[in-house]
């Protein structure tokens, strides 16, 4: 088996697809002559190669930067690749806790899911809210009217696939961790790496912790510093290869009775803003207002009023629907955040 030292910044989606290539090859690993090699996504071994076939015995011990989707995707079918394989997710915070709103998981990614896992699939299902069957687009923001609207539905229909969906990110990985939950360390977040001479790598943690396996797999997100280790660039900054959208993004998620059941999201787009409206599910909806800013406007800016009252008043003159469901939303239901690439 040989597999290019390479690194990829990868979707949701493509994290699945990367996951399944994976498996694929660590299943061929069950014969006694595979050797230890480099995994797909953004990986990082020695150079050196070990001598010794991967057995029961010495098992191939993967590390995983990251217990993200693509981290628990890809932990899942290590699981279930009965092969000579273990593995570690190392991942950063302390606990799994709501952040970042819904995930959308698009056709090719839950079709990914039912052909990797259907038991895993089964259970997302249970819990998705189905969009892509719905009216989706883009519309203008001040004449409230239609500018397109993406077929979603035809695509995933004449292909037998799954339509796209919503799933709340909680709950998504609360399902991806029932197998995987005993091989996952909080706490434990991927500072930098090294290779050691006998071809293993060491993770070293944030608090100066040291984990040694044989791959390390970084699935740890746009600030990576597993790609800054291997780069030698910083994980943030000007160097870092992430650089700032020009945009910052308001986001509100309430329990909301105003929306459109017909549609699955709608953009309303204007001179350097646009605004989100998307049905998450179970009566609930989210919604972003995008503003083209500098980066840290949220400290230069003032909102002595408070969040709601400071957009409506950049909205001015907008569709009604924006203004009503920002009116309805509390304060502490708003979040703001600079947005990078």
């Amino acid at each position: 088996l040989e597999v290019r030292n390479n690194m990829l910044h990868c979707s949701a989606s493509m994290s699945l697809l990367l996951a399944a290539s994976t498996v694929n090859a660590v299943r061929l690993g069950g014969a006694p002559t595979m050797r230890r090699a480099v995994m797909p996504q953004m990986v990082a071994t020695s150079p050196q190669v070990q001598p010794d076939a991967i057995s029961a015995e010495a098992p191939l011990h993967v590390l995983i930067a990251g217990a993200g989707v693509g981290g628990l995707a890809l932990a899942n079918q290590l699981e279930l690749s009965n092969s000579h394989v273990t593995y570690t997710v190392l991942e950063r915070t302390n606990e799994f806790r709501k952040f970042g709103g819904p995930i959308q998981l698009a056709s090719n990614a839950m079709e990914s899911l039912k052909n990797l896992d259907a038991e895993l699939y089964s259970e997302i299902e249970a819990r998705a809210t189905w969009t892509g069957n719905r009216t989706n687009g883009i519309k203008d923001g001040i004449r409230n009217e239609w500018y397109a609207k993406f077929d979603l539905e035809s695509p995933a229909k004449s292909r037998g696939m799954p339509y796209t969906c919503v799933v709340e990110r909680p709950e998504l990985q609360e399902i991806m961790m029932r197998r995987t939950s005993k091989h996952i360390r909080t706490a434990s977040g991927v500072e930098s790496y090294r290779d050691n001479a006998d071809g293993s790598i060491t993770a070293v943690l944030d608090g100066g912790a040291e984990v040694h396996g044989d791959v390390l797999i970084g699935a740890d997100g746009i600030w990576s510093n597993v790609r800054a280790s291997m780069t030698d660039t910083p994980s943030r900054g000007d160097e870092s290869g992430v650089s700032y959208s020009g945009y910052t993004v308001f986001a509100g998620e309430l329990n909301y009775g105003g929306g459109d059941p017909e549609c699955g999201y709608k953009v309303y787009i204007g001179p350097g803003q646009y605004f989100v409206i998307t049905d998450i599910g179970r009566g609930r909806y989210q919604w972003y207002a995008f503003l083209a800013r500098p980066a840290d406007s949220e400290a230069s800016e003032e909102k002595p009023e408070g969040m709601g009252p400071y957009l409506r008043n950049l909205f001015e003159g907008w569709s009604p629907e924006i203004h009503d469901i920002v009116g309805v939303t509390k304060e502490s239901e708003i979040e703001q955040r600079d947005l990078y690439d």
